[in-house]
């Protein structure tokens, strides 16, 4: 399978050897291809086979390395539920996707709350 990139924003880094430090600690992970991590835009880029890796793993590892990686929010409404497992269906199936770190259904509201990492849409790389 093609290997994919994925850009991470970081929170909480000070200089350039806290970048550095998190360069080495997701290189270190099996599946990893290469790693950018810019101390000056506060991103990491990870080009890393997807059979072997998500997004959810490198997050784990930013945070246990003692960073924080930043989410974006976006609420949509919801029309046709018609119970609550309806609603628990879209908040798992929603969950499982790639760069998604939340996903909050209100049935009563009829509208879904998705935190997400907004550089997580997965590229193809060459």
């Amino acid at each position: 399978m093609a290997k994919q990139e994925v850009q991470i924003p970081i929170q909480g880094m000070t200089c350039a050897a806290c970048a550095n430090r998190i360069e080495k600690g997701l290189q270190r992970m099996d599946g990893v291809d290469e790693v950018n991590v810019n101390f000056a835009v506060e991103k990491a880029n990870v080009t890393y086979d997807p059979e072997r890796l998500d997004v959810q793993a490198f997050e784990d590892k930013i945070e246990k390395l003692g960073y924080h990686v930043q989410h974006e929010s976006i609420t949509f409404d919801i029309s046709g539920m018609t119970c609550a497992a309806c609603a628990t269906r879209i908040e798992k199936k929603l969950s499982k996707t790639d760069g998604v770190s939340k996903a909050n259904v209100n049935f009563a509201l009829e509208n879904v709350t998705v935190e997400y990492n907004e550089g997580t849409i997965n590229k193809q790389a060459d």
